[in-house]
């Protein structure tokens, strides 16, 4: 398996304070919804055997698919947890783990994305992206900095890859669950967190 990267390596802690965003300069959100056509000619090439993890995992996220919150962060799987009301993207990635019994692969459940990432790192299973041999895997996590200037904020599941994009579900975007794709080279995916399934 490939080094992997401390989780703050980069320009983010060069010692310099990071830039205060504005309205005028917080970065563009480059993720973009799939076309129905898009979504069918992903799922027809995405693996199908049923006893592979990564399997269970993105069948379960995609039948999520739409689900909203209902009130702010009211959700099914904040009340699974027994964290109702809280921002829920990584309560969403720790349920759908626990639906398929793999939550141990992911250092158990947790609702605070920087909680994620300390696991992944602690067991030498988070890559920086662009890092050498890191890039993403069906069934592993995505790490995301969405306000663009201070590390890892939002976390998703990849669901597919090809040479030029990534493809997730994430809980909590725009307060529901969504299926989206973007570049592998977008400023704001973090990094990936690897199951403990994948070498």
């Amino acid at each position: 398996m490939p080094e992997p990267s401390t989780p703050h390596e980069g320009p983010h802690v060069s010692g310099e304070q990071a830039p205060v965003l504005t309205e005028t300069t917080k970065p563009v959100d480059p993720s973009q919804e799939l076309s129905p056509a898009e979504l069918a000619a992903l799922d027809a090439l995405a693996p199908t055997d049923p006893n592979v993890p990564s399997v269970k995992v993105t069948r379960v996220a995609k039948r999520e698919v739409g689900y909203r919150e209902s009130g702010t962060n009211h959700t099914k799987y904040g009340r699974w947890y027994g964290s109702d009301g809280q921002e829920w993207c990584d309560i969403f990635l720790s349920w759908v783990f626990h639906e398929v019994g793999q939550l141990k692969a992911i250092g158990g459940k947790q609702k605070y994305v920087p909680d994620h990432l300390k696991w992944f790192h602690n067991h030498h299973r988070f890559y920086r992206r662009g890092a050498k041999g890191g890039g993403p895997r069906e069934g592993c996590v995505i790490f995301f900095d969405l306000n663009g200037h201070d590390g890892e904020d939002h976390i998703g599941i990849v669901t597919s890859y090809d040479d030029t994009h990534v493809y997730t579900v994430e809980g909590n975007r725009s307060d529901q669950v969504k299926r989206l794709k973007y570049s592998r080279s977008s400023h704001l995916i973090w990094g990936y967190g690897y199951p403990d399934w994948v070498y």
